[in-house]
Order: C-alpha cells, then structure tokens, then sequence
C-alpha cells in the first residue's frame, strides 16, 4: 500500500524495499494544463482532454457522491 501526502511525500507500507520518497518541489499539474488548453485554442485543434472523459468523469464523480450521501 502507498499513501500519497499534498503531492511531496510517498510513504510506502508493506512494499518489501520501497523506503518511500520526499519530493522538494510540488506539481500538480496545472500550469502545464493550462498551457496545453492554450496552445489548442490558439492553434485550432482539439481539446487536450476529449469532453466525453470529462463527462465520464463528472459522472462518476456524482455516482460516487450518491453512494457516500447514501450511506
């Protein structure tokens, strides 16, 4: 099992010979989304994630709130 903690920290359990790791810098990712989304704006092309993943995701993101609302 990983645990993941603020994107900067892995910590393993159970993983024969995985000490985990400490990141110094934390990406998230955003910068390089935006930029991606810029760039196909400005050169024409299609989205740089399809609209029906973002609609898959949206739903399942609901589905799963449903579930946790319904417990």
């Amino acid at each position: 099992m990983l645990q993941l903690d603020n994107l900067r920290k892995l910590r393993a359990f159970v993983q024969p010979g995985f000490r985990g790791m400490n990141l110094w810098r934390q990406d998230k990712g955003q910068n390089a989304c935006a930029a991606a989304f810029v760039a196909a704006v400005a050169g024409g092309k299609p989205a740089p994630i399809p609209a029906e993943e973002l609609f898959e995701v949206a739903r399942v993101t609901i589905e799963a709130a449903e579930l946790l609302r319904a417990q």
